[in-house]
């Protein structure tokens, strides 16, 4: 039987990757595959972990929902109450997390999880097989599992074995699947939906005290947490502050230990000022979307998106507004990652090139389009709408509030009606790179984005992806597809901007470091006075 054999045996480690970091005693690798390498460490980032301390937290945005899994998204939030079977080190490979080992059987399409024992919710109940497969089953039913199509049946062959019965298992299987955030099934059956919104119980390292809306977040240590010895706090305190002023100022006056998801010029400032910054090495993939989706858009014109490629002076973007740490994108593919094509740049800035491709399009005399984007991208709205005005193409901007964005941007998730000619989006960028390509512009993606067309060479190419196993064939694969999406002007790339999360000195925190969904924060830790 040919098998691709997923059995690590997983280090614990209390490693924190930030500034000022000390070697590394003892590095551990473990692996059978490719995509199942974890790397390890046993020792901490600076010094001996200090227990105690309630860590402050600012950030821009925070829970709308509190535990309901049909709308965690598998959000950085959830990590403070929860986790998944599966997570990512830092350099994107799938490591285990509740599942401390897997099997794929390609004869047979079956993915079987081997769960950790012993792990709790914190409403005492015990994480099992038949808890993993509630979660499970719960988002193949509300339609928000990726490729929940492929899943014929969930079974469980002991108490802390699941076996997935698939019509089809591919490279992504792993990650895919894994990636549910696991619940309480007894918390939420017995208490009912509404309340399950409101009161979070999983299996993290702290739990959920008490909470409003867009305005703060408390948790407490969770005595019972499954890795022996931590969380090191004893809670954290986390408030929403979405002015950037204000919320710079709290850092500088001490009012705050830590700031989520800063802006690059805040972060830029106060690094300079001392404080520690995580600049992560993915970040936000930004891009000029154009409807091409619905044939009776202008932007279904292929020659007119790629002179709307040439009229953006990308450079000038990432300059403007990037305070040096803003990456201007000549592929959907940021440098660094398996699917970046080095010196690939097909349609550089060039406004003479991008006025004649209008007028070989039909509009001599340039034309009126829209720009859908909300306040945080209203600044790159702003720029993209004077480089089109260079060029003959007078572009509306349509600020929308969150709520109508996501329902015309992630038309997919909220089953509304794709925008109607441009929009500023962005997406998060995964590593390997071929995982964020299928998740956010494959055939069935992740994150509902419609109002792009996707030619039959570029899906093809994502069907070759799923079928790959090996490393180097889905590097090779990944940067084709890449190339295959700028041939076919499929959409803009713009910028790639880092998560960044700023810090105190005394503080020790991985936020950011990896992937803006992924804290590791039962190890974070604060020095005592």
């Amino acid at each position: 039987m040919k098998r691709l054999s997923f059995i690590l045996v997983v280090v614990l480690v209390f490693t924190l990757i930030i500034g000022g970091c000390s070697e590394p005693e003892e590095t551990t690798t473990t692996s059978e595959s490719p995509s199942s390498t974890t790397t390890t460490t046993t020792s901490p980032a600076a010094g001996t972990p200090q227990s105690g301390g309630i860590l402050k937290i600012i950030g821009n945005a925070g829970l709308t929902s509190a535990g309901y899994p049909p709308l965690d998204f598998g959000l950085l939030r959830q990590q403070d109450v929860t986790r998944r079977l599966i997570n990512w080190d830092i350099e994107g490979n799938i490591v285990p997390e509740l599942a401390k080992s897997w099997e794929m059987d390609m004869d047979n399409n079956t993915l079987t999880w081997y769960l950790e024992e012993g792990v709790k919710f914190t409403d005492g109940t015990d994480f099992d097989a038949e808890a993993a497969i509630w979660n499970i089953q719960r988002l193949i039913d509300v339609h928000f599992l990726t490729e929940a199509d492929k899943v014929v049946s969930l079974e469980a062959v002991d108490t802390y074995t699941v076996k997935m019965n698939l019509t089809q298992l591919n490279s992504q299987a792993v990650g895919n699947y894994g990636w549910v955030a696991m619940y309480s099934p007894t918390a939420i059956e017995t208490n009912g939906e509404e309340w399950a919104k409101t009161h979070q119980v999983g299996v993290g390292p702290f739990i959920l005290e008490s909470w409003s809306p867009e305005n703060y977040a408390n948790y407490k240590k969770f005595d019972d947490f499954y890795i022996e010895g931590t969380p090191y706090l004893d809670g954290i305190n986390f408030r929403i502050i979405p002015d950037p002023v204000s919320a710079s100022a709290m850092m500088e006056a001490g009012e705050a230990d830590l700031w989520f998801d800063a802006p690059v010029k805040y972060a830029v400032d106060l690094e300079k000022k001392g404080f520690k910054v995580n600049w992560s090495g993915t970040g936000l993939f930004w891009g000029l979307w154009p409807n091409s989706s619905d044939p009776n858009s202008i932007w279904s014109d292929k020659t007119l998106r790629e002179a709307l490629e040439y009229a953006i002076d990308r450079e000038g973007l990432a300059n403007a507004l990037g305070y040096g740490k803003v990456e201007a994108l000549t592929q959907i593919a940021p440098k660094g990652s398996t699917g970046y094509n080095e010196g690939y740049n097909p349609r550089p800035y060039d406004p003479e090139k991008a006025r004649q491709l209008i007028e070989d399009a039909g509009y001599p005399g340039g034309f009126e389009t829209t720009i859908l984007c909300t306040s945080g991208s209203q600044d790159y709205a702003t720029y993209v709408q004077g480089n089109l005005m260079a060029v003959g193409i007078d572009a509306k901007i349509d600020l929308a509030d969150t709520a109508r964005y996501n329902a015309m941007f992630m038309s997919g998730i909220f089953m509304g009606e794709p925008w109607p000619d441009l929009a500023i989006g962005m997406i998060g960028i995964d590593l390997p790179f071929a995982t964020g390509l299928l998740r956010h512009l494959g055939p069935t993606p992740m994150t509902g984005i419609l109002g792009i067309s996707k030619s039959p060479e570029f899906l093809a190419l994502c069907d070759e992806l799923y079928q790959a196993f090996d490393n180097d064939e889905l590097t090779r694969i990944t940067k084709e597809a890449v190339k295959q999406a700028a041939e076919d002007a499929m959409m803009v790339p713009l910028v790639r901007i880092p998560w960044a999360t700023i810090m105190k000195q005394t503080v020790y925190d991985d936020n950011s470091v990896i992937h803006n969904v992924v804290w590791n924060n039962h190890l974070s830790w604060m020095e005592q006075e």
